[in-house]
């Protein structure tokens, strides 16, 4: 996994090599990773990320899918595991600024629309009558997101802050479930 987020991270950086108003940087939330942001003209940015989530994040989601598959059917959740989930987002935002008199740097708030794809394994423990058992399956997910956030851009340091929300809707996996994605972080600007 440690190569793959490097490949995309030279990827990111050569897709913006030739322009000037990028950044790249780390998010925490959910997911947690690497973030690329490419700024356009007229107050547009696609943005690209990588990134995973730690154990525990959307637990209810998870065990709310073993009791609604019919292969579980009678059988007693104990637990789950969800190894190597990876997340990757892609997205096309529209900035607005905030004009405050007399403020150093740049304070935007931003919206758009973008995909997340998410995959990884999820194990499964359970009884079956009182005998345990274990069930590993390929959880892969993907849908359309919206996103609504703000940012702030330093005037004398090459650093912009960030805190954000959106909103992902299945199309994959399970079709209409809705689910929220946070995050806030820092990108280097270059």
């Amino acid at each position: 996994m440690k190569k793959l987020i490097v490949a995309c991270l030279l990827l990111f950086v050569g897709f913006g090599s030739f322009a000037q108003d990028r950044g790249i940087g780390i998010r925490l939330g959910a997911p947690m990773g690497i973030t690329y942001k490419k700024y356009l003209p007229r107050n547009n940015a696609v943005e690209f990320g990588l990134g995973t989530l730690t154990n525990g994040w959307y637990d209810h989601y998870y065990q709310k899918f073993f009791n609604d598959f019919d292969r579980f059917e009678g059988y007693d959740y104990e637990s789950h595991r969800v190894r190597s989930a990876l997340y990757f987002q892609g997205r096309y935002l529209l900035h607005n600024d905030i004009p405050i008199e007399g403020m150093m740097g740049e304070l935007d708030w931003y919206w758009g629309v973008g995909g997340v794809a998410k995959i990884g394994n999820v194990e499964y423990r359970y009884r079956d009558n009182g005998i345990p058992g274990r069930y590993v399956r390929t959880d892969f997910d993907f849908g359309p997101e919206g996103i609504l956030g703000m940012e702030y851009t330093f005037e004398d340091v090459p650093l912009t802050i960030f805190g954000e929300f959106s909103l992902m809707i299945e199309i994959v996996d399970r079709p209409g479930i809705l689910r929220g994605l946070s995050g806030v972080g820092v990108r280097y600007n270059f």
